[in-house]
């Protein structure tokens, strides 16, 4: 059995190596055979926020390269990190750094990251 702090790096990793994969809690909690609940409860404890809002962060950085250096639609990015549907991705990235993802492009602001 890992420790603490070597499992939840291993579970950073996996997050990393996931992004445009789907990855999702359910899945690392069953690799690493700990229940969603307690794997959730380990990551906020270590890192004071929740495992599902961290992923969502990291595709939402992820996403930031494609919206400035491809041709590709918001849709088409937006599927790529695991968001169902444009709106979603459109209201999370609204959220994460205070402009739509279409106004990103335009503008090529620097956002703040998280």
């Amino acid at each position: 059995m890992l420790r603490p702090y070597n499992l939840l790096e291993n579970v950073l990793i996996d997050i990393e190596e996931g992004i445009g994969k789907g990855i999702y809690s359910g899945m690392l909690a069953e690799r690493y055979a700990l229940s969603e609940r307690h794997l959730r409860r380990l990551f906020r404890f270590a890192f004071r926020r929740s495992i599902a809002g961290y992923i969502r962060s990291r595709k939402l950085a992820a996403s930031l390269d494609d919206l400035l250096k491809t041709d590709s639609n918001i849709l088409d990015i937006a599927l790529k990190y695991g968001f169902g549907y444009e709106q979603s991705y459109r209201n999370a990235f609204k959220r994460e750094f205070g402009m739509t993802p279409g106004n990103f492009r335009k503008s090529e602001h620097i956002v703040k990251m998280k």
